[in-house]
């Protein structure tokens, strides 16, 4: 099977390893409102319950009680995905590297990752064992690998007293070996197999053969091939490669590789930013864009998807430079909340803003509506977008839902399910459906279920006012000089900063019973401060400090807001005027009263 050296190319490879089984230990999470974790296994997720694996036993807990939760990949040991030969380690001896593996008769999965530099590319795997020379793989041993494949748990990879790995049961085989094909170009670097997974995927295919061919002079390339092997009787095999010295790879056998399980998050280098008109967001490409639908290539993990939304479900859209430098920051002020407003470079490196109404785009021109005629604009000079026309409002009340957050960064709002399996489902606020494995998610928020933030709310009012000409907007999940939110010794992740004077009201509609914060004094700029602190319910007061020091010792306020239509937090002037005078309340949310339909899941 041997390898010449240029540039495209059908791939090819196989494995082999020996091991030991040992315990699996890993567990989902779900995160409850009121700050207990329940761990096990996600089996089914529908629009109201969630059902978790614990143990031997089974247990349902309603969505409306749960804050978040997490898909945890197993953590998986040497024993279930064994690297039989390393070829990025350094080694002096010439010739191909070998390594041995004890197979049970039937059908084991294998993963090779490799990757090209410079050079003329090499690539020779044959195989030996048990009435086999040493020689090509047998097209007649080599499987895909395929949803029935990945769907088998990790724990199922198992060897036995003997040290021979176990073989997979399948109903349903595919020959031909499954690979992905990448490729970058200097100055960006690949120095080792993991850096791999940061790469966009240019081809997916499939080869008879674990075999390289090529047809002209291949750089700068990398190959994951993934497949499944029929061994023909128990024994001992041995697996053998060749490459060239700018050629590096792993060869694994079992469970996915733990290293490559989950995929971190990629640096997306050009494109656009895009901001959904209720939540979440996305970095991607844009792919097709009328009045119908906006279609954007993205990457989930290692690979790319097409996700089509409404026009009316985006908000703001940023292009992504190459080049950081080359970013430019428009000025906002005065922006239109009615049209739609673009911003695009003048002649002479300024930006420009139009006010019209966004009509979609083609490969090579923005179209836009201005001064009732429908105009073109050059892509190159399109900075940014921000869409009100048409868009779909934020309310300050969102309906129960999920945000989505894949790995590589793109975080969807709508409705997720699972039904056993390995396979999630998203119907998304405002777009299609995506159906994915779950190991592509990264975290999941149910949106507006009974633990409600105020940073996640948008105010029915607010007032400030500045003790001379000075204002400072109150400020979400962040200090005044762009530092974590910290009262004291304890930093806040959530929480909203404001200056004297500042007034927030917000509308509960009776649906809520309790909230909670933990108040205090910004630490270091808010040490000089002094101000009167009071939190009114439907004109009642429940909390009231006249003088708020740095040095004021308070303990986290728990109050009762049962059938209460709105909720005011006034930040007022204390005795020192404004000076120091940055206030935070941590933390802070709401608790629902549980619906009549839905019981209240209680832990122990």
């Amino acid at each position: 099977m041997a390898v010449t050296t240029r540039t495209f190319f059908l791939p090819a490879m196989v494995c082999g390893l020996s091991l030991l089984v040992c315990a699996v230990n890993f567990a989902d999470e779900v995160l409850l409102y009121d700050g207990k974790k329940i761990t096990g296994t996600i089996r089914a997720i529908d629009s109201n319950v969630m059902t978790i694996q614990t143990g031997k036993t089974s247990k349902k807990v309603s969505l409306f009680d749960v804050t978040s939760y997490q898909f945890i990949p197993p953590k998986l040991s040497q024993d279930l995905s064994q690297l039989v030969i390393d070829g990025e380690k350094a080694s002096y001896a010439t010739g191909p590297r070998t390594g041995k593996v004890k197979l049970r008769k039937g059908y084991h999965r294998f993963m090779l990752p490799y990757y090209h530099t410079t050079g003329l590319a090499k690539l020779k795997i044959s195989m030996s064992g048990p009435g086999m020379k040493n020689a090509e793989v047998p097209k007649s041993m080599l499987f895909r690998v395929g949803d029935e494949v990945r769907a088998i748990p990790s724990q199922e990879y198992k060897v036995d007293q003997e040290g021979y790995r176990l073989p997979l049961d399948l109903k349903k085989t595919q020959q031909y070996v499954s690979y992905r094909l990448m490729e970058w170009k200097p100055p960006e670097e690949v120095k080792s197999v993991y850096d791999l997974k940061f790469l966009p995927v240019k081809r997916y295919g499939a080869s008879p053969r674990l075999a390289m061919v090529t047809r002209r002079s291949a750089i700068y390339f990398g190959i994951v091939y993934e497949g499944v092997i029929k061994i023909p009787r128990d024994g001992e095999y041995t697996f053998s490669i060749e490459t060239d010295k700018n050629s590096k790879y792993r060869l694994y056998v079992g469970a996915y590789p733990r290293e490559f399980y989950k995929q971190a998050k990629p640096k997306v280098k050009s494109g656009w930013r895009v901001v959904f008109s209720k939540q979440g967001e996305l970095s991607g490409t844009i792919k097709e864009w009328n009045q119908e639908h906006a279609v954007f290539r993205i990457l989930a993990a290692e690979k790319e998807i097409e996700v089509a939304l409404k026009p009316e479900s985006l908000h703001e859209l940023w292009k992504i430079e190459a080049d950081p430098k080359k970013t430019k920051q428009p000025d906002r002020k005065g922006e239109s909340k009615t049209v739609d407003s673009a911003y695009v470079s003048t002649k002479d490196g300024n930006i420009q803003r139009v006010s019209g109404e966004v009509i979609g785009m083609n490969e090579t021109s923005l179209l836009f509506q201005y001064q009732g005629q429908q105009r073109e604009v050059n892509l190159d000079r399109v900075v940014g977008l921000v869409l009100q026309k048409k868009r779909l409002k934020k309310d300050s009340k969102l309906a129960l839902q999920s945000l989505v957050s894949l790995i590589g960064g793109a975080q969807f709002p709508g409705e997720l399910s699972l039904d056993q399996g390995a396979k999630v489902f998203i119907k998304i606020a405002g777009g299609t459906d995506l159906s994915l494995t779950k190991d592509y998610l990264a975290s999941v928020k149910t949106v507006n279920a009974r633990s409600v933030s105020l940073t996640e709310l948008i105010p029915e009012t607010v007032t400030q006012v500045p003790f001379f000409n000075q204002l400072y907007p109150y400020r979400v999940n962040q200090s005044f000089t762009g530092k974590p939110l910290k009262v004291g010794t304890q930093v806040f992740s959530k929480g909203l900063c404001v200056h004297s004077k500042t007034e927030l009201v917000y509308t509960l509609d009776k649906n809520f019973e309790k909230f909670y914060t933990v108040p205090g004094l910004q630490a270091e700029t808010g040490q000089l401060g002094n101000v009167a602190v009071k939190v009114v319910a439907d004109g009642k007061t429940l909390y009231e400090q006249p003088e708020f020091t740095s040095t004021t010792k308070q303990a986290p306020l728990d109050l009762d807001v049962t059938g209460c239509q709105t909720l005011t937090l006034i930040v007022d002037f204390g005795k020192g005027q404004d000076v120091g005078d940055r206030f935070v309340w941590g933390n802070p949310r709401l608790i629902r009263a549980a619906p009549k339909e839905l019981t209240a899941n209680k832990t122990e």
